[in-house]
């Protein structure tokens, strides 16, 4: 349906097909869509059966009328006697989801045509203004809906010359959806929060296409885990309600409790030798489900919710627990992002027991449970009980690229293993990423990303959609916007939902802009760095790319037209002005050229601040807390320290950059030979430890702790030539950051670090600068350095070792 001849041509385009070959996508055609698909056909069909237009609106003047029965509108009546408070709660955010919904109907109308729409009870006789029937007045005149999805969903949008309009679902959401599809159809859009990212064609003349479609959303549920938006903008763009949420949170180890523990020592999770684990106790136990369970169903009876969480704490499982290891799989199946034996089937015995067991009393309640970490691979050996929803949660794989980009130390292994869990479960859950992980000011589009993996996910029997996501819609617009879109109907073009935004949204600036987020998307996906956080930019945001996207924003500004269109585009200057200041200390910091590091630093935070008070609310803009301290966290402290040791000490050479570097698969002993200052290392590859991150050199998942045959140890060697050390002072090795530990060698002297307590110890830390005192091992003339350095931890940044430029300074204080 559509109010101009642009309009619906803007609609024709939005029923083509995608073109799955072009991402790489086999066609759609599974289960999981045919509902839809079947439903868009009958629409389409129904569509041009009758031609003609109803009309809404001439001259500026409404020539409709909203009809919608008093108990619709009306809470009195609806308060009925429920199973607990939660559910109550449920039942009433429906229902005003609806009324508002309807509210938003008469409004958005009415501010398109220039005129008050009105919302009656009944239609007066003799009334000539065409009637839009909203809910259950809608049933009688134009029949049932005919479609349906989990009893709530489906929903029905027809337009007809003799009856007027229809817009009802088979329950409040339906409704509130078929609302929005008609506004939709009619071009309001909600681009992002606020008048700034809303979208409503002024449409004094006002018709709508004859038509009549039955339609569901291609999931039962839809959510972003952060602060994207008010209730409003949520409801506009169809994302789910709170209280609709399948629960999947990390709760399985509150629901056991100390007491059970000390009464029951063999629930008790071992260590190889026999040891007990803390809090954690033994999945493949039925009296432990048994435990589980009954707990469930005491919270059940005392407040009903139709969900329940069985995921796990947020930590890898330990896998060699002697009386666990008897129920793997033969043969074990292997987690190769987290380096691990699969504990899947481990935790599907628990689940699939409680599940049966909580089943015998509240046979409809769902339990969500994470694919995640070393349980991220679908079972061996376990099925999956009909009531258990596992709900993929890729944490250890990069963010940007798609599944099918081959060349990803971790990517590729995420398809199969989503195939795998649809072969294994009629529904799943997907739990995305969707964000760069601990960095949050740079643009981060995800276009290639979604557009390629989001139909992918949909046609793998994924009912439940949940996103975390802590960047802003500065940073994440397209990606933020496709992914409601896609989600709701992964039929649509990604190409052309972006052409919508650009155009609606940027108006006269809408090429430039377009061409800007389409740049900042090639970046992420061609650089080929897979790190997370910020430690891969400078592979990524090279000068060329950084001067071509401003560029591009400020051919935006002067070809911006309207008030709105420069706001808009102001908001992008202003944020990547941020961003470029960003950039400008991570390349100070892998220069070695700490002059202004720490004024700019400084004039980053302040300006941050600025930002947030002006965009923050309403338009979620720099939203989180995080932006600011995941930048203290991961770069803050070494450059307040780099700063420090440029302002108060002495360069003693030159600083060391480029580091010829060899992976030890063995134990330490195994390297020790490397560290001699004759050891020949000519063949070594070398890394500038700034730029280069562990991942950009094949070592994206290598760690010490894993039952692999490769350990995160990794030795560097460089050396240069040095003048005599002057009487009377000191010189220090500096290292300005480190992702674990690190051991330092001076001419094949181990020189230990010591703590601020004057202990001697092995230093270890994230993103932190340290000091070695080095004078007693400096000669005049060469010196060589070496440095061993482990990541002991799993880390899905894909970074490790020496993350800072090594200095060495000199003076004639004590070290801080």
């Amino acid at each position: 349906m559509a109010s101009t001849s642009r309009q619906t041509k803007t609609n024709a385009k939005g029923l083509k097909r995608m073109d799955w070959k072009r991402y790489g996508v086999g066609a759609i055609g599974l289960a999981g869509l045919v509902l839809m698909l079947a439903a868009r056909a009958h629409g389409m069909a129904a569509r041009g059966a009758d031609g003609g237009e109803v009309t809404l609106a001439e001259n500026g003047r409404a020539r409709t009328v909203i009809v919608v029965p008093p108990d619709v509108m009306t809470w009195e009546g609806h308060d009925r006697p429920v199973r607990g408070e939660f559910m109550a709660d449920a039942i009433r955010s429906r229902w005003d989801n609806r009324r508002d919904s309807i509210l938003d109907l008469a409004h958005y109308l009415g501010k398109m045509i220039g005129d008050e729409v009105e919302i009656v009870e009944a239609l007066p006789d003799g009334d000539p203004r065409v009637p839009i029937y909203i809910d259950t007045a809608a049933e009688p005149v134009f029949g049932p809906v005919g479609i349906s999805m989990a009893k709530r969903f489906g929903f029905r949008v027809v337009a007809d010359t003799r009856r007027g309009i229809g817009l009802f679902g088979e329950a409040e959401c339906g409704t509130s959806y078929a609302i929005y599809e008609f506004l939709h159809n009619l071009g309001c859009r909600w681009f992002m929060p606020s008048e700034m990212g809303e979208v409503v064609p002024e449409t004094p003349d006002l018709t709508v296409a004859v038509m009549d479609e039955q339609r569901a959303p291609a999931t039962e549920y839809r959510r972003f885990q952060g602060r994207l938006g008010d209730n409003d903008f949520r409801r506009r763009n169809r994302m789910g309600l709170g209280s609709d949420r399948l629960r999947e949170m990390h709760a399985l180890e509150g629901y056991i409790s100390n007491a059970q523990l000390e009464e029951n020592p063999e629930w008790r999770k071992h260590n190889a030798d026999g040891t007990p684990r803390s809090r954690r106790f033994r999945w493949t136990r039925e009296d432990v489900a048994h435990a589980i369970a009954d707990r469930i169903i005491e919270q059940l009876d005392d407040d009903y919710r139709p969900s329940v969480s069985l995921s796990p704490g947020d930590y890898v499982r330990y896998t060699e627990d002697p009386e666990e290891r008897k129920h793997d799989p033969e043969p074990r199946v292997w987690e190769p992002a987290a380096g691990r034996w699969s504990v899947t089937d481990r935790l599907y015995m628990l689940a699939n027991r409680v599940a049966e067991r909580v089943g015998e009393k509240y046979p409809d309640v769902l339990f969500g449970v994470y694919a995640y970490v070393n349980y991220n691979m679908p079972p061996g050996r376990e099925r999956v009980h009909p009531n258990v929803i596992p709900v993929i949660a890729p944490i250890d794989f990069n963010r940007h690229h798609p599944m099918t980009w081959t060349n990803h130390p971790n990517e590729f292994w995420l398809r199969d293993m989503l195939e795998g869990w649809s072969q294994k479960a009629d529904r799943i859950g997907y739990y995305a990423y969707g964000m760069n992980l601990a960095e949050l000011s740079a643009p981060c589009p995800f276009i290639t990303k979604w557009s390629v993996d989001l139909p992918i996910i949909m046609q793998n029997n994924t009912a439940f959609w949940m996103a975390e996501s802590m960047n802003g819609w500065e940073s994440m617009m397209p990606g933020h916007y496709l992914s409601f879109r896609l989600t709701f109907d992964p039929t649509e073009d990604p190409a052309e939902i972006l052409e919508d935004m650009w155009t609606r949204f940027y108006g006269a600036a809408a090429d430039p802009m377009g061409r800007y987020w389409h740049h900042v998307d090639r970046a992420w996906i061609e650089a080929e760095e897979f790190a997370g956080c910020g430690f891969g930019y400078l592979r990524i945001f090279t000068p060329e790319v950084m001067q071509k996207a401003r560029a591009l924003i400020d051919e935006a500004l002067a070809a911006s037209e309207t008030e709105m269109e420069t706001r808009r585009v102001r908001l992008i200057d202003e944020t990547f002005a941020l961003f470029e200041l960003f950039m400008k200390m991570r390349q100070d910091f892998a220069a070695a050229d700490f002059a202004t590091i720490g004024a700019d630093l400084d004039q980053w935070r302040e300006t941050l601040a600025e930002l947030q008070e002006r965009y923050r609310r309403p338009q979620y803009v720099l939203f989180e807390r995080n932006v600011r301290r995941y930048v203290d966290r991961m770069y803050g402290e070494a450059y307040e320290a780099a700063a420090r040791m440029a302002a108060e000490y002495e360069r003693h050479g030159t600083p060391m950059l480029e580091w010829k570097w060899k992976h030890n698969p063995d134990e330490e002993e195994a390297a020790l030979p490397w560290t001699a200052p004759d050891y020949e290392d000519s063949h070594w590859p070398s890394k500038h430890v700034v730029r280069d991150t562990w991942s950009s050199i094949g070592h994206h998942n290598t760690l010490t702790d894993r039952a692999a045959d490769e350990s995160g140890r990794m030795v560097y060697r460089a050396s240069q030539q040095l003048d005599a050390v002057p009487d009377g002072k000191r010189v220090w090795l500096w290292i300005g950051s480190t992702d674990g530990s690190a051991k330092v060698y001076v001419n094949g002297e181990h020189v230990p670090w010591v703590d601020g307590r004057g202990n001697e110890r092995l230093f270890s830390n994230y993103a932190r600068a340290a000091s070695w005192d080095v004078t007693d091992q400096l000669k005049t003339g060469e010196n060589r350095f070496a440095i061993l350095a482990e990541r002991l931890r799993l880390n899905e940044l894909g970074t490790g070792g020496l993350m800072g430029p090594v200095v060495l300074y000199k003076g004639s204080e004590t070290e801080d």
